[in-house]
């Protein structure tokens, strides 16, 4: 806490903390930034599973509202896309299970409000190859 304090004191930048379980770590810095919205029911799940497979979630909400709609929001930041083709098996096997489909929506940290792609009429190496072409890549906060 003490080396906390004394960076604001001398105006230095504070790294990005997230919160991962119990703990938090530093986000790295680097890699593309976008966020993910889709079902609040199963945003433990997905925030897990991105985590697990190399993806930083820094910030989330399990439940926000969108023009009415209940949904939860995922903001990642990440270098490698192995966890994309790992949710799209779960969410495979969630919708195999449930009798409800879901979808996830992309959205790039420019413009909040629209989606930029429905990752339901999209292949995961489509997704990647759109997010490498499109999102910022850096620090959260440029």
């Amino acid at each position: 806490m003490q080396r906390l304090l004394q960076r604001i004191k001398n105006g230095s930048p504070l790294p990005l903390a997230v919160n991962v379980g119990d703990t938090w770590r530093v986000a790295s810095g680097t890699g593309w930034r976008f966020s993910l919205k889709g079902s609040p029911r199963h945003y433990d799940d997905v925030k897990l599973l991105l985590e697990r497979h190399g993806a930083t979630v820094y910030f989330g909400e399990a439940l926000t509202y969108e023009r009415g709609a209940g949904v939860a929001l995922w903001r990642v930041q990440t270098e490698t896309f192995g966890w994309l083709p790992v949710l799209y098996d779960w969410w495979a096997e969630i919708e195999r299970v449930e009798p409800i489909q879901v979808t996830f929506h992309l959205y790039l940290p420019n413009d909040l409000k629209y989606p930029v792609m429905d990752l339901r009429a999209h292949p995961s190496i489509e997704v990647e190859a759109f997010i490498k072409a499109n999102a910022p890549k850096g620090p959260v906060g440029t």
